[in-house]
């Protein structure tokens, strides 16, 4: 199926899933820390006081983990084809990347492995991963969509 002249073209755009914002992720960690500090200085009154390292070590953690997830906040993919080019534009944390194909030419591979399932398109020798952004069904679907519209190869 050839997409007409005057049609418009076929966008696709995924973004994380963040049901907790910067400020949420403050308010929990907030929580935390003093959940564990609490208890930790409570055992500490007892006599257990090795327990206290132990707490920062939980909270320090639980921060690193926050930061991590704070760096791919703004992470995105973004699929356009339209009549003649297919563009991929991905940023994943501070990288973003360009992929540009020709579009009768550019090729979507499908491997299927068991439950997991990964997308990548192909043009000229080189490949850019499509759906990373997706969960393997999402996968699935987002190649059925682009049936017709992009040659598909399945390994």
């Amino acid at each position: 199926m050839a997409l007409l002249a005057e049609s418009p073209p076929y966008i696709h755009v995924s973004v994380p899933n963040r049901s907790l914002g910067a400020a949420g992720r403050r308010w929990v960690l907030a929580m935390i820390a003093t959940t564990a500090f609490g208890v930790a200085c409570g055992a500490a009154l007892i006599g257990a006081w090795p327990v206290m390292p132990f707490a920062g070590l939980e909270v320090a953690l639980v921060a690193l983990a926050f930061r991590v997830v704070r760096r791919h906040d703004a992470d995105f993919e973004r699929l356009e084809i339209d009549e003649h080019e297919v563009r991929v534009e991905a940023r994943r944390a501070e990288r973003l990347t360009r992929f540009v194909a020709h579009r009768p030419w550019a090729k979507v591979v499908v491997r299927d492995r068991g439950m997991c399932c990964s997308l990548q398109l192909a043009y000229r020798g080189r490949s850019e991963p499509l759906g990373r952004l997706l969960s393997d069904d999402g996968r699935r679907a987002l190649a059925q969509r682009l049936r017709g519209r992009i040659a598909i190869t399945a390994h």
